[in-house]
């Protein structure tokens, strides 16, 4: 059995919910903008700026929907983290299970575009699988794991990508890549490369810190991060089942 067959036959087991409504979400979800309004949001896979580069499925809005648990931490971190003039950044939070099938598909399509490269310049993307930096069945599908950066709220965050400029890779200064509007963690996010691991010894003294910042406020409340991933974050305990309901927007 091919590996989508495979993934496609997990889906229909896993655990789902009906959103007949633009707000309906399964029991213990929610959505993060209600828990703490003042934590950015740029979920990349609702938009074009990742590296399949069109929104995946499921992704019917850039909405941060993530265990109440979860966001009750997150809502302390940010707390901690607006003494010192930071925010977080939200990247993907839940993910529904059918956005894992459309990795899957990417990743065997038999193409590797330019701007694909960008997200992992060393790795074909047939080998991200094999070697844990995507995953067919994700964590993030239980509402508990989580990708976010920092923002220096001092800093001038207003820079945004341009479709029509043609960007370094993920490994290069963060002056060449696409700009995140986020403190310079040393590579950009979803970043494939050895350079883009936690412990990093290829990274800066200041990316450095900036990622042991990070590390330090998420253990506060209990998040271990992922080790390939610095952006990478999960509440054991928190997650259970998986699920594949899409994201809908959010009613004010």
């Amino acid at each position: 059995m091919d590996l989508v067959k495979s993934i496609r036959l997990a889906i229909i087991a896993i655990a789902t919910a009906s959103s007949a409504s633009a707000q309906s979400l399964p029991g213990g979800f929610v959505y993060l903008r209600d828990i703490d309004p003042s934590i950015i949001q740029d979920i990349r896979y609702a938009s074009a700026n990742n590296f399949i580069g069109r929104p995946m499925s499921g992704y019917g809005a850039g909405e941060c929907v993530v265990k109440r648990e979860v966001g009750l931490r997150l809502k302390t971190v940010q707390q901690d983290l607006a003494a010192q003039n930071l925010s977080l950044k939200m990247f993907d939070c839940y993910r529904p299970a059918r956005a894992s099938l459309d990795m899957v598909k990417w990743s065997q399509n038999g193409r590797e575009t330019a701007a694909e490269r960008r997200y992992n310049p060393k790795i074909p993307k047939t080998e991200l699988f094999r070697l844990g930096y995507i995953a067919s069945r994700s964590q993030h599908s239980t509402g508990a794991a989580l990708d976010l950066t920092l923002v220096d709220l001092k800093a001038d965050n207003s820079a945004k990508p341009d479709p029509s400029k043609t960007y370094a890779d993920c490994t290069a200064p963060v002056e060449a890549r696409i700009p995140e509007g986020s403190v310079d963690m040393g590579t950009g996010y979803d970043c494939t490369d050895a350079k883009g691991h936690t412990a990093a010894p290829s990274i800066t003294a200041d990316q450095r810190a900036w990622r042991k910042r990070l590390l330090a406020a998420m253990a506060k409340q209990g998040f271990v991060n992922y080790s390939k991933e610095w952006w990478h974050f999960s509440l054991p305990g928190a997650g259970g089942a998986a699920y594949d309901f899409p994201i809908q927007p959010r009613r004010n």
